[in-house]
């Protein structure tokens, strides 16, 4: 079902600042305003598209074509329309530099006018008296599936003074950070024939609150992300949102942000997940986590999320390589990051005699006496990044970092039921393009109980 939203928004076309491209249609290219229409999908993540209708003597489709071969941002010409009554503050736009998807030329008319089509995957609509609460996501069909256990309906009635039709709602206000959240499935139904028959629309909804009303709209748009990627860490699917509505506390005249933003979405339907018996709920989760943790490791967290919900879609040897590489990303991350201000390093696999200093400086000599059978062209090259050799030479013991990375979380090396070292060959093995020679879900199921266990020790209170 397509429930397509349309919104009348008059553009300004600058299209005066680049006469020298323009010259030599038959009409003037001035700036211009034109009648524009928004349209998106208010129930699943698609394109926006944004019409712009023109006369055919305006030849607009073919001034965007040249205008956009010879460089020109066709978003930057955009501009809101100036009302002639000062009072009124138009509705205005703002696009990143990714936004346009397209450009579509059409053959239609509407009355006297034609229109073209720019296909867009993001932008902002700033509007100047809609508000809808402080932040307001609308997310994919992947949180509807987990959301349907959270509430049950009955028949229509007086269950509740706002939801007439809503038996039991476990969803709940809980904190996250400076704000709170909670989750909720936005419905409305029809009545058929007989009338006691109804039909119930239903769309996942994230909710934030902010009693202090003083955070700006970005920052709430950043907490929004942020908890898309918590519940895409609790129910092993991609969570995301496609449109946001968001309180403005900072410009003058302007109520509202709306974010248009094609979600990526893939469509996973699963019930299963591996913190499933660990935490109850999605609420029970997000308190557990440490906020401050979850924001100083963010990118960390972002990068490994995806990935570990790539693998429901792999083979075992390639869900084997990206579980690995998780763990390695976390272990090197720490080396050079200490978490809560305990060092974790690593030992060395080879015991070599004398200081730090002289180990280094030994080494880097030695590496310097190769470079006489070096070309003469790659001496001098050869020579200066000689110290970039000395840790390959000194070789770290990869089982040690494994199983001191693993004590060091404080977690116990034996609940895995895998040997490290054979953790290791299999590695190895496939890096090298030879067949691992043993069946690897065994492997597979002890290293995401491993990833998990990472995460949770290092974001959880």
């Amino acid at each position: 079902m397509k429930d397509y939203y349309q919104k009348d928004v008059p553009i300004l076309l600058k299209l005066a600042e680049h006469k020298e491209v323009l010259d030599g249609f038959p009409t003037e290219s001035a700036n211009s305003q034109y009648d524009a229409r928004l349209i998106y999908n208010q129930r699943k993540p698609e394109e926006v598209q944004l019409k712009i209708y023109y006369k055919p003597s305006d030849h607009l489709y073919e001034k965007f074509r040249s205008l956009a071969k010879a460089g020109v941002s066709i978003l930057d010409m955009i501009q809101p329309a100036v009302s002639p009554h000062k009072w009124v503050n138009p509705e205005f736009f703002e696009f990143s530099e990714n936004s346009l998807i397209g450009i579509q030329e059409t053959h239609y008319y509407d009355h006297d006018k034609k229109f073209l089509i720019l296909v867009l995957q993001n932008f902002c609509l700033f509007e100047n008296g809609r508000y809808a609460g402080d932040a307001r996501f609308r997310l994919g069909d992947n949180a509807i599936s987990h959301l349907a256990g959270y509430i049950q309906y009955g028949q229509l009635g007086t269950y509740d003074s706002d939801d007439k039709f809503i038996e039991r709602n476990e969803n709940r206000w809980t904190s996250f950070g400076p704000v709170e959240f909670m989750l909720s499935l936005n419905h409305s139904y029809k009545q058929g024939e007989p009338k006691k028959d109804f039909v119930i629309t239903r769309d996942a909804e994230l909710i934030i609150r902010d009693d202090s009303q003083k955070i700006k709209d970005l920052d709430l748009l950043s907490l929004g992300e942020d908890l898309c990627l918590m519940m895409s860490l609790y129910w092993e699917k991609s969570i995301d949102f496609f449109n946001a509505l968001l309180r403005v506390n900072d410009r003058e005249n302007y109520g509202t942000r709306e974010v248009f933003k094609l979600s990526g979405e893939r469509n996973d339907l699963s019930q299963e997940f591996h913190l499933k018996d660990k935490y109850s709920n999605i609420y029970d989760f997000a308190e557990s986590i440490d906020f401050d943790k979850f924001q100083y490791l963010r990118e960390l967290i972002r990068e490994a999320v995806p990935r570990l919900i790539s693998i429901k879609h792999l083979d075992d040897i390639s869900a084997f390589m990206v579980l690995y590489n998780i763990v390695e990303k976390f272990r090197n991350f720490f080396l050079k990051n200490p978490l809560d201000g305990q060092t974790f390093t690593v030992k060395e696999e080879y015991a070599f005699i004398g200081s730090e200093g002289s180990i280094n400086k030994f080494i880097k000599t030695k590496i310097k006496e190769i470079g006489e059978i070096v070309e003469e062209d790659d001496k001098l090259e050869f020579d200066s990044k000689a110290f970039e050799k000395v840790s390959f030479i000194k070789k770290t013991g990869l089982i040690d970092q494994f199983e001191g990375f693993i004590k060091y979380l404080k977690l116990d090396p034996g609940k895995y039921n895998i040997e490290f070292d054979q953790l290791i060959k299999v590695r190895n093995l496939i890096y090298h393009g030879n067949p691992p020679g043993r069946d690897l879900s065994p492997y597979n199921k002890e290293l995401k109980a491993l990833v998990y266990d990472i995460l949770l020790a290092i974001i959880a209170r």
